[in-house]
């Protein structure tokens, strides 16, 4: 298997075990210990190994990656997200109840890979859709 097509399995392994099964342990196994988001700017893993809690207390997530381009030590993922409310949920200054809504959004991530883990992380989101969907904004 090429460099680039291991690069593209560390991300479907990674979006997987993180963002489908709430995987804590899959976080260090992906992730350098120096990544950086630049989504937040902040440096560490602790943000994602928060996250994959969270996702692995609830259900209803599914991220599907449509499609997946590498080139050098950069993939560029774009996704499919599903979200359904089973807990409340904090986003952009709105408190939103665990009321089973759902919500379906587009995403673009990037990520630099080096030493076969992911270094940084870029990501275009489509979060006034999210807003939209959850009654937030009309």
């Amino acid at each position: 298997m090429s460099i680039l097509e291991q690069n593209k399995e560390l991300i479907r392994r990674y979006t997987r075990a993180v963002f489908d099964e709430g995987d804590v342990a899959a976080v260090d196994e992906c992730l350098a210990p120096d990544f950086h988001n630049h989504v937040t700017g902040r440096t560490g893993t602790d943000d994602f190994k928060q996250l994959a809690r969270a996702v692995g207390q609830a259900s209803g997530t599914a991220n599907v990656i449509e499609f997946m381009v590498a080139e050098g030590d950069l993939v560029v993922a774009y996704m499919t997200v599903t979200r359904t409310l089973h807990e409340e949920l904090q986003a952009f200054g709105f408190t939103f109840p665990g009321d089973g809504r759902s919500y379906t959004v587009k995403h673009v991530h990037i990520y630099r890979i080096a030493g076969g883990r992911i270094r940084e992380h870029w990501a275009v989101r489509d979060d006034l859709a999210m807003l939209r969907q959850l009654g937030a904004l009309t």
